[in-house]
């Protein structure tokens, strides 16, 4: 069991009251009670609490971190087997008596219990939570129900829980009248007066209480002074009992544990029971908050601000923060301390302003914080000083989210935009949380860790600008009204100016926690609305008004503009643009603003030798400036060799990639927009002949002209539509109607506008066998295939046709003569004259094949399809066999007559009268002398299919594994038709193949030896192991890695000092040539060095060693390593 694990049944609803936990009642009881504890903790032990800080994968749930923190780490409320706290699962009343348990047994000596019998009922000794039940009903803690239940899967009141950790303090449930009709009462007089709901303000006693709450209150408990009463006499005097009792007082602690918790000559819970736990409430976190930090065992649990006397989130005068603490007096200004974002706020890089000033009554020229800026202050009684700390919040966009490592936890990257603390660009954040790419979010920021904090997504808000505000003098006003909603803006806000938003426009707005707009963003306008003025009127060759522009889709035009911009817009401006019904083009430049809400202007970098894209890395180095770029970033990249082609790219994932470098025509000129910090929103690059560019993305697109549809006009565009397949996935495209409707083939990129119509493709170069780059076969007449070879004839009817080999992950296509689209696989290619072929062609392997359907002249042939789990053979006309896999439908001559007639005419034979003779067919080729015969009886075999080295081949069913022609003397690695592996040497294995197995040959079997040399200081301790190696068996390939692991561990429960350090003087292999690598007089522990104890963690050397078969290898290979003192 780990930890407090909930049961699966949760009852909703409270106990009814008096039937829960009755506390102790008396001073003896008490005593009694503690002394039982005592003598139980004493036998279990001291206690043992286990250390290092848990994180929990929902820890955003949470409202109790601190809490939550210090009592999961000292074991008395634990997490869930999956990671998981469950904050707000109902604590149930099992659960209950074992935190009980932990807080008062601790939880080494608490696990220990059991039920010998069953306590209760309906409380089996099988029971999660029975011995922790029995334990607390035996020392009167808890009790059940008056049918003999304890209902343990029931909800616990909060009154009632209460009643319990007031019990575990030392109160007396009668003297202090937790009995009865009216104990609640009491109760939470008591606990409300002592702090135990401290956190909570809308703690409800009658509600169920939640496993945040429970561990909340145990938290609180932890810091609550314990209490004790004088010894309670009892008088009897006749028929009348009199009880007489001392008042009830603090429990005092002289000892060294006082200042555990608290320096006050109390006795704490924590500093009685927990006394390896401590706080140090004298500290600050990143934020300069005053703070609690909480270690155990000298390891840090976590440091938790404390709750500020005073909260705002704008901006506040001087008076007001006099007023709110309730001071009666000046604090003087040396005795008042500004932080922002955690460093002093004369140090901070953009608040400078926020200095110290005196807190006095009626100051309202002085103001601290802002719109959106989480300002608290706190006031220390004992010294008299006030600290005001200022937390601004960012926004920022996910570039991505990092998966949890064995090195590293999960963690995001944002891409900061505007308004930035001091670091900018990509900021990590650890994190299980997962943000969509691209999202908006808010972070903030300590200056005095230099690292992000807290990561959160930004609410959204959209619509149309009825109203703005946007006065210089006000800023605490500013701000806009969106559906009839007004949103004040934060004093960080970012993207578009206020004063540049248009009242009737639509605009998304995204808030941060405190519901500021942090964020402007204005819909209607995207990356592809922006386009590049390569030239405009009398540049160029064109006068008037008329513009060259490189739009976003790569396509370039001469557009007539509404003005003469000659004298407005220079060349290689990155403009927007609107078009009227009469398509004249209206030009914007880019704003040039800089400030801190505003847009970059056209960055132009030309002839730089010093840029680096990489395709799917968000940094993009421009001549030593580094900006980001996102799943929305569009790229258009020029030609390298046709100046007039360009291509587009949406996103980082698709971009090439592209290095300049110093030399001729290595240079690239780069035009780029930032619409928000360094984000890039749109990029122009032009590299130079020989600058190397690598385009990884896989943009390949092919349209199936039969399919094309009428023109169609709707409110975006007007366009054709094709079925198609992009990047390996059939589909349907929306063509540009100036493209038309006679595309078919396939085309290597293509451009798309913003409402996702295709309005610019590329052709792949024609296949000519002479590169290993991407080229086409586009639209051949004729398909073949040569099926032992995986490998594929295509445009059989040309004077040369191509014979290609098709590679492993070679994706299959078959257009109908409809246009339609379906997969294929290698099996579906048969031989075909008049079919049209395309093909996709790198490193001189087919990588995509498209089969499109062609009508024949010829009258009908009679051909079957011969089905793929049959093979034909008939390279020997007077032996032609049929084979069936193991499996299929029970193999017939007349089928397999069938299935040869198919074969034979696909290879060009002319088949005549087929005369049947007992079960012998005489099959008259007329373009062949003689015939072709074919006996029913043997030659349709039932064979097995078996992958060899990747490649499936049928066989027959007496094929044992040595007639499979693998290598000789190494061992096979048999994979069966559930993936398990084993490895079994050929010369002696003569099983029959297995239908559906895979076989691969070629593995040597790796065994080791130690040897050890002179006076090995305790040698007995030193081991040596080989990665993966199970039961001393390890098979693996020439070319692989053995890693060698010599361990060094002392057997006694000590340290030592080694006389001598340790070397391996050697690895060798009983097969000479069988190691490359240094493996020779390898220094592994040196003279001094200190062996850790056995207990603790080995100390451990790694070797690598490589399996090569320069010298021929036939057996076994036996790995020796040999260890020695070294000459230290």
């Amino acid at each position: 069991m780990r930890g407090w694990l909930a049961p699966d049944a949760v009852t909703q609803g409270t106990a009814p009251a008096g039937v829960l936990c009755e506390i102790l009642e008396g001073g003896q009881t008490m005593k009694k009670f503690l002394s039982l504890v005592l003598a139980l903790t004493m036998m279990m032990s001291l206690v043992t609490i286990n250390a290092g800080a848990k994180e929990f994968t929902d820890d955003e749930d949470q409202n109790y971190d601190e809490a939550i923190a210090v009592i999961s780490e000292i074991g008395v409320v634990d997490g869930y087997e999956d990671g998981s706290f469950k904050p707000q699962n109902t604590l149930t009343r099992g659960a209950a008596a074992k935190i009980i348990c932990n807080l008062i047994l601790g939880p080494t000596t608490a696990s220990a219990l059991n039920a010998g019998t069953a306590p209760f009922k309906d409380v089996p000794v099988t029971n999660t939570f029975a011995g922790y039940i029995t334990y607390c009903s035996q020392q009167g803690i808890i009790s059940g129900y008056a049918d003999g239940t304890f209902r343990p899967t029931g909800t616990l009141s909060g009154n009632a829980f209460m009643k319990m950790l007031l019990g575990a303090l030392g109160y007396d449930s009668s003297i202090e009248g937790y009995t009865g009709p009216n104990w609640t009462v009491s109760v939470i007089k008591q606990a409300v007066g002592i702090g135990l709901d401290d956190g909570n303000d809308e703690f409800v006693g009658s509600k169920a209480v939640t496993r945040q709450e429970a561990a909340l209150y145990a938290f609180n408990m932890l810091q609550a002074t314990m209490v004790e009463y004088d010894q309670q006499n009892t008088i009897v005097v006749g028929d009348i009992t009199i009880n007489t009792t001392s008042s009830r007082s603090d429990v005092e602690n002289n000892g060294k544990s006082d200042k555990y918790i608290n320096s006050d000559g109390k006795m704490q819970f924590a500093e009685k029971y927990f006394t390896d736990l401590r706080l140090d409430d004298s500290g600050e976190d990143d934020f300069a908050r005053p703070s609690n930090v909480w270690t155990l065992k000298s390891d840090e649990i976590g440091t938790y601000a404390k709750d500020a006397d005073a909260t705002y989130t704008t901006k506040v005068e001087v008076g007001d923060i006099y007023k709110d603490l309730g001071l009666n007096k000046t604090v003087a200004k040396d005795d008042v301390s500004v932080y922002v974002d955690g460093v002093s706020s004369k140090d901070h890089p953009n608040m400078k302003d926020q200095l110290p000033v005196a807190i006095k009554k009626g100051d309202d020229d002085t103001k601290f914080g802002a719109n959106g800026v989480l300002t608290e202050v706190f006031y220390d009684e004992d010294d008299g000083t006030v600290t005001i700390t200022e937390v601004n919040t960012y926004v920022g966009q996910v570039s991505k989210n990092v998966a949890a490592t064995s090195k590293k936890d999960a963690y995001v990257v944002v891409s900061t935009l505007d308004v930035v603390p001091s670091e900018s660009g990509n900021l990590e954040f650890e994190t299980n949380e997962e943000f969509e790419e691209d999202a908006y979010v808010l972070y903030t920021y300590s200056e005095a860790a230099e690292e992000v904090k807290s990561v959160a997504a930004a609410e959204e808000v959209s619509g149309t600008v009825t109203k703005v505000i946007n006065k210089a003098s006000d800023d605490e006003n500013k701000g806009l009204t969106i559906a009839d909603t007004a949103y004040k803006t934060s004093r960080t806000v970012s993207g578009e100016l206020l004063g540049d938003v248009s009242v009737k426009n639509d605009y998304t707005v995204y808030l941060d926690a405190y519901g500021y707009v942090i964020y402007i963003e204005e819909e209607e306008l995207t990356a592809q609305d922006y386009a590049l003025v390569l030239a405009t009127a009398n540049k160029s060759d064109f006068v008037g008004k008329k513009a060259e522009l490189l739009f976003a889709d790569g396509t370039t035009k001469v557009v007539t503009t509404e003005k003469d911009y000659s004298n407005d817009i220079a060349d290689n401006t990155i403009v927007t643009y609107k078009v009227d019904s009469d398509n004249v083009y209206t030009l914007k430049e880019v704003s040039s603003k800089q400030d801190k809400g505003g847009y970059n202007k056209t960055v132009k970098e030309t002839d730089i030798s010093n840029f680096v894209l990489k395709n799917d890395k968000a940094s993009i180095n421009v001549d030593g400036t580094a900006v980001t770029a996102n799943s929305k970033t569009l790229f258009v990249v020029q030609d390298t060799e046709d100046t007039d082609e360009y291509t587009a790219y949406t996103g980082i994932k698709n971009a090439p990639s592209i290095t300049a470098a110093s030399g001729k025509d290595r240079q690239v000129d780069v035009y780029y927009f930032c619409k928000n910090g360094s984000m890039v929103t749109v990029m122009f690059i032009m590299p130079e002949s020989k600058v190397d560019v690598e385009d990884d993305s896989s943009k390949m697109l092919f349209l199936a002209g039969e399919s094309v549809s009428d023109l169609i006009h709707d409110a975006d565009d007007d366009y054709f539509e094709y079925n198609a397949v992009v990047n390996g996935e059939i589909t349907t495209v929306k063509v540009a109607e100036e493209l038309g409707d006679g595309l078919n083939g396939l085309y290597k990129s293509f451009s798309t506008n913003k409402y996702g119509v295709i309005t610019k493709v590329t052709r792949y170069d024609s296949f000519d066998n002479t590169t290993d780059s991407k080229q086409a076969v586009n639209g051949g007449t004729g398909v073949d295939k040569r099926s032992g070879d995986y490998t594929v004839i295509l445009d059989t009817a040309a004077t040369t046709p191509w014979t290609v080999s098709v590679d492993d992950d070679a994706a299959f296509y078959t257009v109908d003569k409809k246009g339609n689209i379906s997969t294929g696989s290698y099996r579906s290619v048969v031989k075909d004259n008049n079919d049209k072929v395309y093909a996709v062609i790198s490193d001189y392997l087919v990588q995509s094949l498209f089969i499109e359907t062609v009508e024949d002249d010829e009258k009908d042939s009679g051909k079957v399809e011969i089905p793929s789990n049959v093979v034909v053979d008939i390279s020997d006309l007077n032996s032609m066999t049929v084979t069936y896999r193991t499996g299929t439908d029970k193999p017939n001559a007349m089928d397999a007559v069938e299935y040869l007639k198919t074969a034979l005419a696909d290879k060009g034979y002319e088949v005549g009268t087929i005369k049947n003779t007992n079960g012998t067919y005489e099959f008259t080729l007329n373009d062949v002398e003689g015939a072709a015969k074919f006996v029913s009886s043997t030659g349709i075999i039932e064979g097995y299919a078996v992958s060899i080295n990747g490649s499936a081949k049928l066989l027959n069913k007496t094929t044992q594994i040595q007639n499979l022609g693998l290598k000789s003397g190494l061992y096979v690695a048999i994979t069966d038709d559930e993936g398990n592996v084993t490895y079994e040497k050929f010369a002696s294995n003569s099983n029959a193949i297995k239908d559906g197995y895979q076989y691969e040959d070629g593995f040597y079997k790796v065994i080791k030896t130690v040897a050890k040399t002179g006076t090995l200081n305790d040698d007995s301790s030193i081991t040596v192991a080989i990665s993966d190696l199970d039961a001393n068996d390890l098979y693996i390939k020439s070319g692989e890695e053995v890693e060698i692991e010599v361990t060094l561990i002392a057997q006694a429960d000590t340290d030592f000092t080694l006389n001598k350090g340790i070397n391996v003087d050697t690895v060798t292999s009983n097969n000479g040539g069988a190691l490359t690598g240094d493996v020779k007089n390898v220094s592994l522990w040196d003279a001094g060095d200190i062996a850790p104890k056995s207990s603790g963690t080995a100390d451990s050397q790694t070797l690598t060693v490589k399996i090569s078969d320069s010298t021929p290898i036939t057996n076994d290979i036996t790995l020796t390593v040999t260890l020695a003192d070294a000459n230290a």
